[in-house]
């Protein structure tokens, strides 16, 4: 292992103890399938295989499907890739993402258009910086709410904040990623700029989404490819997301994931068609919420995610994973 390796890892590793020591909880979208969704959370991972001109992912998941009004999350994200007309240093990446977030009768909902360079450092070494930048708009459900409950009387049901920025950072080869994105970093509260809210004074915090992953082949057939994600805010307790995928002749993808001491989680991708993969995951509650709601599910289509390729598998040529190809 050659000694930029060395200081690349042991930096990676202080940057990622240092952010979860400052930090923790989370108050945003928190996935299951965190890789196939990459670029959906973290901006800068959009159009990082320059050889993808088009890129896009939909899905959604339902958490304690048992009980009413339970948590719920949709998205869509989609991207254009623009080469350079020579030089391969750099490309860049265009592309707009929907998302709702809806928990008892409080929703929110984004809309963002995004930006992203990705710059060649050394040869399979790539860091990229994103941004996506729109707005959210905050929304109240009042058939959920008790008449004589004082929001009810307040007649501010909706409220639009922005702008909402959400920076990010990627560094990745054929090998590994490593993955820092921010949110709520431009709004803190659920307030329009003409002083409407929702209910009392709330403060959104900044949340902050870290993740590391790494890939090792296997045989000729299959890579496997652990990895760990952080979702937290400055106030709280962070999520922490350990998974382990293998995937198998560029065709399919299974493996496991945990949350805490709160769900424990099977993963399971598969290409369909030549480009396009669909990702399903079941979560099985093991908190004490799991006594009465103990099943949730996550569903993402999308071109080519993470393990999943167009190639062939011919020789002794290793499975590739294209998510960290370029």
């Amino acid at each position: 292992m050659g000694r930029n390796s060395i200081e690349l890892r042991t930096y990676i590793k202080y940057l990622f103890l240092f952010i979860v020591a400052f930090a923790s909880a989370q108050q945003t979208p928190n996935y299951v399938q965190y890789i196939f969704n990459k670029s959906g959370i973290n901006p800068a991972a959009s159009g990082v295989n320059i050889n993808q001109k088009y890129n896009y992912t939909f899905g959604g998941n339902r958490q304690w499907i048992d009980f009413n009004n339970a948590p719920k999350q949709t998205f869509a994200n989609f991207s254009y890739t623009i080469k350079p007309p020579r030089s391969y240093s750099y490309w860049q990446n265009i592309g707009g993402m929907v998302e709702r977030d809806q928990s008892g009768n409080i929703s929110n909902n984004g809309i963002y258009l995004s930006y992203t360079i990705h710059l060649l450092l050394r040869k399979n070494l790539v860091t990229s910086f994103g941004i996506f930048a729109g707005m959210r708009e905050f929304y109240l459900s009042p058939g959920l709410i008790d008449p004589m409950d004082p929001i009810a009387k307040s007649g501010t049901f909706r409220t639009l904040v922005y702008p909402d920025l959400i920076p990010g950072m990627r560094l990745s080869s054929k090998k590994f990623f490593f993955d820092i994105s921010a949110r709520q970093v431009s709004i803190n509260k659920q307030q329009d700029f003409k002083g409407n809210m929702l209910g009392g004074p709330s403060r959104l915090n900044p949340t902050f989404f870290v993740a590391y992953g790494r890939v090792f082949p296997v045989n000729d057939y299959m890579i496997m490819l652990p990895s760990i994600a952080v979702n937290m805010a400055l106030v709280g307790v962070p999520a922490i997301s350990p998974t382990l995928m293998f995937y198998y002749s560029n065709r399919f993808g299974f493996g496991a994931s945990m949350r805490n001491a709160s769900f424990i989680s099977g993963i399971f991708q598969v290409r369909i068609f030549q480009n396009l993969s669909i990702g399903l995951s079941y979560s099985y509650s093991t908190n004490k919420v799991g006594f009465a709601a103990r099943n949730s599910y996550e569903i993402m289509v999308g071109v080519v995610p993470m393990g999943l390729s167009d190639k062939n598998i011919r020789g002794r040529s290793v499975a590739k994973c294209p998510g960290l190809d370029f």
